[in-house]
């Protein structure tokens, strides 16, 4: 263990291992290679981003939305219709739970 004298009055006033040295220098070689692998994702990002500002812009044509908007519909009405046969499923089911019981009394 080796003793430090900051203020150099004889006394020792810090003390450090080799053990204690290896793990600093760990953590800080941690830190820094942290930060350079963010800094390459973040530039990979920023080339990324840059490319995909030059490509050009995406359009939607109203044939397209159009399309769109009746395929909504269509499930939207086939989600209804289903919605209804269940209905009358289950009020089938009912008469028919109610007229056993009743049998069943």
């Amino acid at each position: 263990m080796a003793g430090i004298d900051w203020n150099r009055d004889g006394n020792v006033d810090f003390n450090i291992s080799f053990p204690q040295v290896i793990t600093v220098l760990t953590v800080v070689a941690s830190i820094i290679g942290s930060y350079y692998s963010l800094q390459n994702k973040i530039s990979e990002l920023d080339a990324r981003i840059k490319r995909a500002e030059e490509l050009p812009a995406q359009e939607v044509s109203i044939k397209d939305v159009d399309a769109l908007k009746i395929e909504y519909d269509l499930k939207i009405e086939k989600v209804a219709i289903q919605a209804k046969e269940n209905m009358d499923n289950l009020q089938d089911f009912e008469k028919e739970v109610r007229f056993n019981y009743k049998r069943n009394k």
